[in-house]
């Protein structure tokens, strides 16, 4: 995962016992907080950008991420929903 993660300038990953998907650097947002919020509300990668106070550049690079391990991602989004509903929290 080395190589991959100097590919990126405004991805960083985190310690976590079980998902590997990076955070944007610097802030606690996880790619996949970027994805949902552009999926759920039909915004273009400006609005989140200007929404998250995050340059557009690191936007597209979630993005990015998210069309070359968009497997990863929705893996670790059905075990985040998992986990949730053992405790009896269901999304």
């Amino acid at each position: 995962m080395g190589e991959q993660q100097n590919s990126y300038r405004y991805l960083e990953w985190r310690p976590h016992r079980w998902r590997k998907t990076p955070y944007i650097k610097g802030r606690r947002i996880w790619v996949w907080h970027v994805i949902w919020q552009m999926k759920a509300n039909d915004m273009t990668p400006e609005e989140i950008a200007q929404d998250f106070g995050l340059p557009v550049e690191a936007v597209y690079e979630a993005l990015d991420y998210y069309e070359k391990h968009r497997e990863l991602l929705e893996a670790e989004v059905e075990e985040e929903r998992r986990r949730l509903r053992e405790h009896g929290i269901h999304v």
